[in-house]
């Protein structure tokens, strides 16, 4: 199937767009290359967290060849999550709040609707390929999670996984020229216009320490700046609470 740029690989059943999306990319499938399935049997988001795969449910991964440093490949989870949280914006009603919890969640009323999960292949310095999962939640949210879990159809938003797919891809395709022309610097603002907890109390989770402070914004790469009593610091990776323990 052909979406716009896209060129798509459509299954009933895998184990995981992901690892199916990794293993095209080896073998040298090309940029815009997706894998979508309508279920999946070994799903999983961060931290390899299972990840809630029902018939109902949009789940894909999208193959990129980005000319750009490896260094540079963290910035299109960004804009990946972006992306799906602009189209939850536009469908969910204006009474719901949509936000983007750090560093790729998007939420509906404080309460998670899609993961994104990017992965990449490597070789020195350069970015052979990088594979961005999303599960978006449209018919069913998981009942088992450490969190609030929502789906949009529990907000009144009747859509199809193709017609979601579709959606998402049209602003892929317009985002990736934009990007690679004008680099991250359009994404953080947009990102940040989305983020709740700008300027209050966060505690960055990382393995088995912990870090306090205030959200202060975004760094060039979208690491997490965070104002503590020992000046500010870069959070490249962690779990993200606000407010004051």
């Amino acid at each position: 199937m052909r979406i716009g740029a896209f060129d798509v690989e459509h299954h009933a059943l895998l184990g995981s767009t992901n690892e199916t999306a990794k293993q095209r990319a080896e073998l040298g499938c090309p940029h815009g290359t997706v894998i979508w399935a309508d279920e999946q049997t070994a799903g999983h988001g961060r931290y390899g967290r299972p990840w809630h795969s029902p018939p109902g449910n949009l789940l894909f991964s999208v193959v990129l060849r980005p000319s750009v440093p490896v260094s540079r490949g963290v910035e299109l989870g960004f804009l990946v999550a972006l992306i799906v949280a602009e189209y939850a914006a536009e469908v969910v009603p204006h009474s719901a709040s949509v936000t983007l919890k750090w560093p790729n969640d998007v939420q509906v009323d404080d309460a998670k609707v899609a993961g994104v999960l990017p992965e990449a292949g490597t070789s020195d310095t350069a970015l052979n390929w990088l594979v961005i999962g999303v599960g978006l939640n449209l018919a069913n949210a998981p009942t088992d999670t450490p969190y609030p879990a929502t789906s949009l159809r529990a907000h009144g938003v009747a859509t199809t996984p193709e017609q979601a797919l579709r959606a998402f891809l049209a602003r892929l395709e317009h985002w990736l020229p934009r990007w690679e022309n004008e680099g991250f610097g359009p994404v953080p603002d947009t990102w940040l216009a989305f983020a709740p907890g700008l300027g209050t109390d966060v505690t960055v989770t990382m393995g088995d320490r912990q870090q306090h402070g205030v959200f202060n914004g975004l760094d060039a790469d979208g690491a997490m700046l965070l104002a503590t009593a020992d000046g500010t610091r870069r959070i490249s990776a962690g779990e993200v609470k606000f407010g004051s323990m």
